[in-house]
């Protein structure tokens, strides 16, 4: 193989060990008790349920990444996230940044995991939420709040720029 065709296996196999880093960091989650602006598991909010896996994924310092979900779309500290390529990949996990007052401000995020399963923080629940489907039916309420928007006009989806932090 030539040196380019090296160098993106390479890549690739990175960002699918960073992903599944990520994945377990986030499910580490599930089941701690949501609080706004909460940043551990006596309490945790949306951004930072990202955050924190992202961070554990890349074992960088919390100095390294921004908290607050606007900051975090990708005008944040080393384009932390880049647009979703058309056809949207399905085997990579993705960011569900929401605006929910249609303010052009993304106040909530959620996780789609690499199975196609959810990840988030719910002021509604009151802890991180995991929709899979065998918890549809237990999490319906909560799932109806991400799902209802996750195409419409006021949410985007985003892969995370696994690669970014590599230069």
């Amino acid at each position: 193989m030539n040196a380019l065709v090296m160098e993106q296996v390479d890549k690739k196999v990175d960002v699918d060990r960073l992903e599944r880093a990520f994945e377990r960091s986030l499910l580490r989650l599930v089941g701690s008790p949501y609080r706004f602006g909460g940043r551990g598991k006596t309490g945790i909010d949306c951004s930072s349920v990202m955050m924190r896996a992202i961070r554990q994924a890349l074992r960088i310092h919390v100095s390294d990444l921004r908290w607050m979900t606007a900051n975090q779309i990708g005008r944040g500290h080393r384009q932390l996230t880049i647009a979703m390529p058309d056809p949207e990949p399905a085997d990579r996990c993705a960011l569900g940044f929401f605006d929910w007052d249609e303010d052009g401000i993304y106040e909530h995020m959620a996780a789609r995991l690499i199975d196609g399963s959810w990840v988030w923080a719910s002021s509604t629940v009151g802890q991180v939420v995991h929709v899979d489907e065998e918890a549809r039916h237990r999490w319906r309420r909560q799932w109806r709040e991400i799902e209802g928007s996750l195409y419409g006009p006021t949410s985007t989806l985003r892969l995370i720029n696994w690669t970014g932090w590599h230069s």
